[in-house]
């Protein structure tokens, strides 16, 4: 700094940089790194679109629920865009996006949907979801869709019991993912604090309610850039499966334990109130969680469908090129092997279907 002074002339240190010469090399490195971030923000929209944010439905549709973590804003009409689709998607009144339903009941009967993305139709347009395609088929039922995108087991049995049960269903029918495993032992996913719960002395036991807020130095800031950029996007992606590739499975055990007791609990639940529990799976590689889920429905008497068999055996692709979500043929399928799983059942009147 002293040889800089020595050597420029007082005449040229008349200039704001030529006094500060540390902080101006700062600001320009920094002002750098900016352009550059926003010419790979731009170059990856332009070059790599299967970068794009999957994520849309939370910036546009979640609030912040203290029971559940996140809910949808009631009575809100949003397009979800992405590569592969651009859909309309409607929340009513309820915070479902659903048709309006009365919490009376009518004289038909009554089926409760709960599930996460699948259940919620990540991808499709409303008349495409297998629950739509289950009413068409059997108008003598009021099929209640209450799915939420990123939802675990452990959302979706506080739903049922602080606001599902209020509807009175007949059957309540949970569309259960493989990734509910690691989700119902998580205080925080989808960059929202949510519910979970713990086992002590061999029963459920609720933490992190009332649910935390987000706040500026946490989830807020991912929030928008993860959600918002191709880059963000696609950095937490490979953050995320190099973590989860460095997992091991210490807590497999605890993951088994408090799923079982959601998926029992539910099962208990449904009888109390009168409903009917039923169980369908989304088909999964993992042979050992379908084998979890096999086990559990037989000890506990529930009626379950993996949903395996039924995608396995066909020839056209279920799934969007750049996502793993079903398409309106994979909801085709799904609705198909459920009629005929509800029918075998008993639950639905084949004498009252409409094909």
């Amino acid at each position: 700094m002293k040889e800089l002074e020595t050597l420029t002339s007082p005449s040229e240190r008349k200039y704001w940089f030529h006094r500060y010469p540390k902080l101006t090399l700062s600001i320009f490195t920094l002002f750098g790194c900016l352009v550059i971030i926003i010419l790979a923000e731009l170059s990856a929209r332009a070059f790599f679109p299967q970068w794009a944010p999957t994520t849309e439905e939370r910036v546009k549709l979640w609030v912040y629920d203290e029971l559940l973590g996140w809910a949808h804003t009631p009575n809100q009409r949003a397009r979800f865009n992405h590569q592969d689709f651009s859909v309309e998607v409607v929340i009513n009144s309820q915070g479902m996006r659903d048709s309006e339903y009365s919490l009376e009941r009518t004289e038909k009967r009554r089926m409760l949907v709960l599930g996460d993305s699948f259940g919620w139709g990540f991808g499709v347009e409303l008349h495409e979801r297998f629950s739509e395609i289950l009413e068409n088929i059997h108008p003598d039922w009021e099929i209640i869709n209450a799915s939420v995108s990123g939802y675990g087991t452990d959302q979706e049995f506080l739903f049922l019991k602080e606001k599902g049960i209020v509807l009175k269903p007949d059957v309540v029918l949970l569309l259960f993912c493989e990734n509910d495993f690691e989700s119902n032992v998580r205080a925080e996913d989808n960059w929202y604090f949510k519910p979970y719960f713990v086992i002590e002395s061999g029963q459920l036991k609720l933490h992190n309610v009332p649910v935390p807020k987000a706040t500026i130095h946490h989830q807020q800031i991912e929030r928008f850039f993860l959600g918002r950029t191709y880059l963000g996007q696609a950095l937490f992606y490979c953050i995320k499966d190099r973590l989860n590739s460095n997992n091991g499975s210490g807590d497999d055990q605890r993951m088994d334990n408090v799923t079982y007791l959601l998926l029992t609990s539910m099962n208990e639940l449904c009888k109390k109130s009168g409903s009917v529990f039923m169980l369908v799976s989304v088909p999964t590689n993992n042979l050992r969680n379908r084998t979890f889920l096999q086990k559990l429905a037989k000890e506990e008497k529930i009626a379950y469908l993996p949903l395996d068999t039924q995608f396995e055996s066909t020839v056209t692709s279920t799934t969007f090129p750049h996502d793993s979500h079903w398409n309106a043929k994979g909801h085709e399928i799904a609705a198909n092997a459920i009629d005929a799983f509800l029918l075998k059942s008993g639950v639905f009147d084949a004498s009252k279907s409409e094909r």
